[in-house]
């Protein structure tokens, strides 16, 4: 029974001055308004998961008990928010991905720079080595849907298709560069490419592509000629004439070409076009490794919030170097649909994406 003194409250949302409960009440309302709308005990305190009480509609008798049982609770509660948070820091990653490439060393390195600073972001405790065979991407993928997969996360072109049933971060790793596409030719065919002043002049050339990648498709789709073949053997088939030219995403090309200058001496980046369409790489996370990959997202997500990310891709030489030597500003660009994203790619916010 309630005691013969008691009252509704009238004041405000907050804590109650005299006995120090906090209540959760509608912005505007009172303890008597919500004893009104049928509420008194059908709401709950925001901070200690009890009914909606205060001093005025507690037994006298039973104050003191009320208090210390909301007070333990509190208690109970806070630890077990500590113990999770001590189990979530508990977890550890050991992150295997495909060995690179000599040819592609500094392509991944600015990958696992931003992996590291997603994972550093989120207090994660991991390890990071890759595994002892190179693989192309359809190899890479399947091996991230195996049980006992040799990888457990690559770094590859967004696609609906191989993001079907994988666990995805769908964070730009290069704010969309990949999908900024120069030219790699032979040197002498520069006054060919001087030439081009609309897309459709584009088709009277043969393109060179990798097989099994998603920029083959794109072209293909646009109305382009495309001749497929392994990575390596495309640079060859570039300098042999057998192509006009090799495609690669802005912060790919340079560094490629110096890489290969003794390979392949007579290529270089054409100077004044460029194809732009929505894509690049994303990280792809092993099945059953959910965890992961939403560790990588909330660590990428922090990183933009804080500025990390951006301080990271505005020094990173990889990216700052490719941008200077390619003058992006001042090429003729074609712009291309790219019909092979998923709903959920399109609707990545502009923000991770270069405007």
């Amino acid at each position: 029974m309630f005691d013969a003194m008691h009252r509704p409250c009238r004041e405000p949302p907050g804590v109650h001055r005299d006995c120090g409960i906090p209540r959760f009440v509608s912005v505007g309302r009172t303890c008597q308004d919500e004893q009104r709308s049928g509420g008194k005990f059908g709401r709950t305190s925001a901070y200690l998961g009890t009914p909606l009480l205060c001093r005025h509609n507690i037994p006298t008798m039973h104050r003191r008990r009320f208090l210390l049982a909301s007070l333990g609770a509190a208690a109970l509660g806070a630890a077990g928010t500590t113990l999770r948070a001590h189990a979530a820091l508990a977890a550890h990653f050991d992150i295997v991905y495909p060995r690179i490439r000599p040819s592609r060393d500094a392509h991944a390195a600015f990958a696992l720079a931003v992996l590291d600073l997603a994972l550093k972001t989120a207090n994660a405790s991991y390890t990071l080595r890759s595994a002892d065979i190179e693989m192309e991407r359809a190899r890479a993928l399947t091996e991230l849907s195996a049980p006992n997969g040799m990888i457990n996360l690559h770094w590859t072109s967004m696609e609906a298709q191989a993001e079907r049933g994988r666990n995805v971060v769908r964070i730009p790793i290069h704010r969309g560069l990949i999908g900024y596409r120069v030219f790699v030719i032979r040197k002498e065919r520069q006054a060919d490419f001087d030439r081009v002043e609309h897309f459709s002049d584009l088709k009277a050339f043969m393109c060179g592509q990798g097989l099994g990648w998603i920029d083959t498709k794109i072209l293909k789709a646009a109305g382009l000629n495309v001749q497929t073949s392994t990575y390596d053997t495309m640079f060859e088939m570039t300098e042999g004439g057998r192509v006009d030219y090799f495609p690669r995403g802005v912060v790919e090309a340079f560094t490629e070409l110096d890489g290969r200058h003794q390979q392949e001496p007579d290529l270089v980046v054409e100077n004044r076009l460029l194809l732009k369409y929505r894509s690049d790489f994303i990280f792809y996370v092993a099945a059953g490794e959910e965890a992961l990959a939403q560790t990588i997202e909330n660590g990428l997500v922090a990183a933009y919030r804080n500025g990390a990310y951006m301080r990271l891709f505005n020094s990173h030489p990889y990216i700052q170097d490719a941008l200077a030597r390619a003058k992006i500003a001042s090429r003729l660009t074609f712009s291309l649909d790219n019909p092979f994203l998923s709903e959920a790619d399109r609707s990545i916010p502009d923000e991770y994406w270069m405007s």
